[in-house]
């Protein structure tokens, strides 16, 4: 078992993420079989590697042979650089110039999409008499970031003229794939004539790297030399797509230990607000998990956990440190008992999708918003 700085029940907390190392080189090994032979793997670990613990994370997929890693920002790859993790990383999302210094302290291939951040990186790269790798973005369609493929010629072009510079890979991120074939192809082929374009002109593009997870599992992007999966590494993938028949595995579950088990009688009121009454006398535990945690107030009488093996809804209004579930229908629970907010126990499930379901948003919003504050505990191979 790998225990994470910030331990876990050990440390007195009563609710804490469980992270199955053994279930991401699984994942990590299935997406390289998705992507195919001799195609690299950058693994993307940005906020908090979604949740699951940004350090020990990338340990465990360095090791395991991700080629790369990526983050959002540069703080995330401080964060990697000062828990001694050497691996290649890129960085997603786009820099200002007071970044540059940065840039080359962590040693990170930034995304660029403009010729200002290219003439700032190759003065600092000049200065410090070293070399960037970068990443040129093109914007085939996702509107977000970017250049247009009609300037992004033009870009690489100098990219690949500069003394400094070196275009370590041309990517792009497709914005409906699995739901909007149509749009997909444009975007595909969008890409496809900017890198014929570079070849024409004599300019090696680098590593180039379309499909994110979704892209993977609808099986387009195949003509990359790299695969940028984030999602699928955690077990996730997206509403369209059969994550377990890719052979994903979800790694995270959330576990809480009681505060307090009481009996109500009938009519009594529980939480903020009084917005649920015991019909009946009634048998409740407290949970110390709450909005404060990223358990958020939708679950108001709505949603579950697990103990011993059987369902229990959740009752009244969601605290920022706390919420109570209804065990009148389980015999014998305990402060010592282990509940299951999400995970598996016994034959029963709740998946990261089922919550997602009763918010209304997506997987991995519901792993993303899990805080700091809950310890992460490392169990692996």
């Amino acid at each position: 078992m790998i225990d994470a700085p910030h331990g876990a029940v050990g440390t007195r907390h009563r609710a804490w993420v469980e992270i199955d190392h053994g279930a991401l080189i699984a994942n990590l090994a299935a997406l390289r079989r998705l992507a195919g032979p001799g195609k690299q793997i950058i693994a993307v670990v940005k906020a908090n590697a979604y949740g699951h613990g940004a350090v020990e994370v990338s340990r465990t997929l360095s090791a395991a042979g991700a080629e790369r890693l990526a983050v959002a920002t540069l703080s995330e790859a401080a964060e990697l650089r000062a828990a001694g993790i050497d691996t290649p990383i890129v960085l997603l999302w786009g820099i200002g110039h007071g970044d540059v210094d940065q840039v080359l302290a962590t040693g990170v291939e930034p995304m660029v999409d403009n010729l200002e951040a290219v003439d700032w990186l190759e003065q600092a790269a000049d200065r410090a008499g070293s070399r960037i790798g970068l990443h040129l973005k093109v914007d085939t369609g996702l509107a977000r970031q970017g250049i247009e493929p009609r300037g992004a010629l033009a870009l690489a072009t100098a990219i690949a003229a500069s003394a400094h510079l070196d275009l370590a890979g041309t990517m792009t991120h497709l914005a409906a794939v699995g739901e909007e074939e149509a749009f997909t192809d444009v975007q595909l082929q969008r890409m496809a004539t900017v890198l014929d374009g570079m070849a024409a002109n004599g300019i090696d593009p680098g590593l180039v790297h379309v499909a994110a997870t979704g892209a993977l599992l609808a099986g387009v992007g195949g003509f990359a030399g790299a695969a940028r999966p984030g999602i699928g590494l955690y077990g996730l993938a997206p509403r369209w797509a059969d994550g377990r028949a890719a052979g994903l595995t979800p790694a995270l579950s959330l576990h809480a230990l009681p505060l307090r088990v009481f009996e109500v009688a009938p009519g009594t009121p529980v939480g903020y607000g009084l917005r649920w009454s015991a019909s009946q006398t009634a048998r409740l535990a407290t949970l110390a998990i709450g909005y404060g945690d990223g358990w958020p107030r939708h679950h108001l009488n709505n949603g579950f956990a697990l103990v011993r093996g059987q369902r229990v809804p959740m009752v009244g209004a969601i605290s920022m440190d706390g919420l109570v579930v209804d065990v009148s229908e389980v015999d014998g629970v305990t402060l010592d008992e282990e509940f299951v907010l999400i995970g598996r126990q016994g034959d029963q499930e709740i998946t990261a999708d089922e919550v997602a379901t009763q918010r209304r948003t997506i997987n991995y919003e519901v792993t993303t918003m899990l805080r700091q504050r809950l310890p992460r505990r490392h169990v692996g191979p």
